[in-house]
């Protein structure tokens, strides 16, 4: 098992159909049955590496959209030193849709894993943090080797950047938003 599938292991209910949805999918299915204010949209990962910045872009480019609840920005990341207070400080009426970068198989990288489920926060870096989100979006941003650190921080910008503009572009077709004067 690759560490991009391991990071929902733990987690997995055996709905496989739901295992890898689309990204579109399921931005879409979120659409048709939550508010925006009924989403908490938490964007793990930190501006000091190319590979893990992929949840503070998203969460940088969320805000920019006008998205009410966004934890994770560059500015402020959701990063190890604060993940458990941002997740402990969540109301519990409102659904989680949690991002983050993970390694992979040669294949995968470049891919995008949705799922209506939990990711583990820094899976590939062995952790020990609890699966958070009801839904998830994992991007695999290279491969996974023995020094996992190396490779979140060897990942090409350019890859990271193109996910970040992908997963957008499923949220503002979804939502029917676009960012104030283009793209951020």
């Amino acid at each position: 098992m690759s560490i991009s599938e391991s990071i929902w292991a733990k987690m997995d209910d055996g709905r496989r159909e739901d295992r890898f949805a689309s990204l579109e999918a399921l931005f879409a299915e979120m659409a048709l049955h939550f508010r925006l204010e009924e989403l908490f949209f938490l964007c793990i990962g930190t501006d000091r590496s190319s590979g893990d910045a992929f949840g503070p872009l998203v969460g940088s480019r969320l805000k920019a959209l006008g998205f009410p609840n966004v934890a994770g920005t560059l500015e402020e990341p959701c990063d190890a030193a604060n993940l458990e207070h941002i997740v402990s400080s969540i109301p519990k009426k409102l659904t989680i849709v949690a991002f983050d970068a993970c390694l992979g198989k040669p294949g995968s990288v470049g891919k995008i894993l949705a799922r209506r489920a939990p990711l583990t926060p820094a899976g590939s870096m062995k952790s020990d943090f609890a699966p958070v989100g009801d839904y998830s979006v994992a991007a695999v941003v290279n491969v996974h080797g023995p020094k996992p650190y190396q490779s979140l921080q060897t990942a090409s910008l350019q890859l990271v950047l193109q996910l970040t503009d992908r997963t957008i572009s499923a949220v503002e077709e979804a939502f029917g938003m676009q960012a104030p004067g283009g793209v951020v």
